[in-house]
């Protein structure tokens, strides 16, 4: 059975979240602490706001361990979206340098605007091409996805770049670490391709 957890650690856009799985027919529930985990099967970490502001709730909320062992020792199904997807970079550049979880190393570096051609924050619909299949998306498909962001991740070293966006600058918008996979866009907000996105990481089977 497929049961959705949201991590919630004062700092994510859950509201929406949920009604996205609701809407997928699938059940769903705050995690707030390591006993919030049973019966989960698979995890979101969303994220709004400035990289170290997440990464300092996230710290302070006392799930880092249990996200550590539920991710990286148990190889659950984890999917980070927008701010949640930063913070697995090693380092992340939003006011001052930032470690971050580093599950998937590279940076977080600010998007470059140009005038009125590009500007910044990357605010609306834009396309994203797939490197590789992800459950409903074939390689080479694009898909049109909402995004709300001014720095972008770059240069994943432990995980794949399976999904490309383009904003003056090419960015990964998806990155995929076997049971983890994490977005720059927000599939919630998405619409049919986001709700397509959710549905192929809700694909991803646990382990036994």
């Amino acid at each position: 059975m497929i049961v959705v957890g949201i991590i919630d650690y004062r700092a994510g856009n859950i509201r929406s979240i949920r009604n996205a799985f609701e809407h997928i027919g699938c059940d769903s529930r705050l995690v707030a602490t390591g006993a919030d985990l049973d019966g989960v099967s698979h995890l979101i970490l969303p994220g709004v706001g400035a990289f170290a502001f997440c990464m300092q709730r996230l710290a302070q909320s006392g799930l880092l361990p249990v996200l550590e062992q539920w991710a990286l020792a148990d190889q659950r199904p984890l999917l980070g979206i927008c701010v949640g997807m930063q913070l697995m970079a090693r380092h992340g550049f939003e006011l001052g340098e930032h470690d971050g979880l580093n599950w998937m190393g590279g940076k977080v570096l600010p998007l470059i605007a140009n005038g009125a051609r590009v500007r910044v924050p990357h605010v609306g619909w834009n396309d994203v091409t797939f490197d590789e299949p992800f459950g409903g998306f074939a390689a080479s498909s694009k898909a049109d996805f909402y995004f709300d962001h001014s720095f972008a991740f770059f240069d994943p070293e432990f995980g794949d770049t399976i999904g490309r966006c383009s904003h003056g600058q090419d960015f990964a918008a998806v990155v995929r670490r076997g049971n983890i996979v994490a977005a720059q866009f927000h599939p919630e907000k998405s619409q049919d391709a986001g709700i397509r996105f959710l549905e192929s990481f809700l694909a991803i089977e646990p382990p036994c």
